[in-house]
């Protein structure tokens, strides 16, 4: 659970790195199969499609507390040739609480509904502000219409609260204080071993409480492929996915132009349009990622990410590559890594914005920018494990005006059991 907040830049330069909207759509997609993924593991949903009896598991509980050290609380961008402030750094103290379930109903249908808390509170007075208390609750019903035809609605409700006052949260186009609610429907269809083709439709609605001009709704649909493989040796599996999706958000504000009218692009400045044309945009792309799984797992990914905006300086293009590795070591320690290289850019070449437009804004961990993170955990018991993390996220390339760093490094306590 990552926070971020109230930036100290002021609002004519609240940029914020035009997040890929397609992220927001893919992952609502993959919602409808996963939303409660720890219950869901448990009742696999090949046994809804075939009929075969599965018990009924425990619920499932999970607990983590920890301590975090933060570079950049505020997630402060400098920007080239102007002065903005140094970034805050604060330890941070880090509790959530989930639990899980699953059931059938009947032979062909079950259900798993997973609900969470967080809360994270900084100890640096300056940084109170970004304090936040995170609820997260997810359902999903699946069922076979036939034999290789599954199906599931699902539905995700995500709400960040936080401290600070509406005019500090304002400030900044990457407050996370936000409602997201998203019901969606998947229908499925297996093509042959390891092979299945989804097409996912739902709607989003979307509340950001410092600035309801940026409240929005959008219809959302998605399409993926997967093939899965296991290699001769029995030892080895492959996977392969394949995804697009598009995300069409109707926004309550107005759109931005270029001002003054008649400007050269040089010399344009975002301003609400006069007539008060409703901001749109249309996040749209696509993804490819191959993963292989054995005593090492080893993941490379692309997605291309495209923003078609008609407020002035959202639109955005994002190629993201990305390379995860994650292994066992002696002494039972477990070994994680993941790095992503953003590309980002601007139709109209600028990239100073307000708002949170352009971001996924699924949940306060969505950092959007390259990112490298690494962790380290072992076993205390089979349901006790400790955790170390340390996190660099630096601006996407193509941004030459603004320049982004923060790290931060985490240590916690995870209990994962059935009551």
């Amino acid at each position: 659970m990552t926070t971020s907040g109230a930036s100290a830049s002021p609002p004519e330069l609240r940029r914020r790195t035009a997040h890929g909207g397609l992220a927001g759509c893919l992952a609502l997609v993959a919602a409808a199969g996963a939303s409660a993924t720890a219950a869901a593991e448990d009742v696999p949903a090949s046994a809804a499609a075939s009929g075969a009896p599965s018990p009924d598991p425990p619920p499932s509980v999970h607990a983590e507390i920890g301590t975090e050290y933060d570079t950049n609380v505020h997630r402060v961008e400098q920007v080239r040739g102007m002065t903005t402030p140094p970034p805050v750094a604060s330890g941070v103290g880090r509790l959530v609480l989930g639990l899980s379930s699953a059931g059938r109903l009947g032979q062909t249908q079950e259900v798993v509904f997973s609900v969470l808390g967080g809360v994270k509170g900084f100890l640096n007075p300056s940084a109170r502000n970004e304090d936040v208390l995170v609820v997260e609750t997810a359902g999903t019903w699946r069922a076979a219409l036939a034999e290789r035809t599954p199906v599931s609605a699902s539905a995700l409700y995500y709400d960040a609260i936080q401290a600070g006052t509406a005019a500090e949260r304002a400030l900044s186009g990457e407050a996370r204080d936000f409602r997201s609610l998203s019901p969606l429907l998947r229908l499925g269809r297996l093509l042959g071993p390891g092979a299945q083709l989804d097409l996912a439709g739902g709607y989003r609605w979307f509340v950001y409480k410092p600035d309801h001009a940026f409240d929005f709704q959008a219809p959302v649909l998605g399409l993926e492929y997967r093939l899965q493989r296991e290699a001769e040796d029995g030892e080895t599996d492959w996977e392969l996915t394949a995804g697009a999706g598009v995300e069409l958000r109707t926004f309550s504000g107005a759109r931005l132009v270029p001002l003054p009218a008649g400007c050269l692009p040089a010399t344009c400045a975002p301003g609400l349009d006069p007539l008060g044309v409703t901001h749109r945009d249309a996040f749209s792309g696509g993804h490819l990622e191959l993963t292989r799984t054995g005593w090492l797992l080893v993941g490379l990914g692309y997605t291309l990410q495209w923003n078609r905006s008609n407020s002035y300086t959202e639109s955005v293009f994002r190629h993201i590559g990305l390379v995860r590795a994650a292994t066992a070591l002696p002494g039972q320690l477990f070994l994680a890594a993941r790095a992503e290289l953003v590309y980002a850019s601007y139709p109209d070449h600028v990239v100073l914005a307000a708002g949170p437009t352009g971001s996924a804004m699924t949940s306060i961990e969505d950092e959007n920018r390259s990112l490298l993170r690494v962790e380290l955990s072992r076993a205390c018991t089979p349901s006790l494990r400790l955790v170390a993390r340390y996190t660099l996220a630096l601006g996407a390339l193509g941004q030459s005006v603004v320049e982004y760093r923060r790290q931060t490094a985490t240590l916690s306590l995870t209990f994962s059991g059935r009551d």
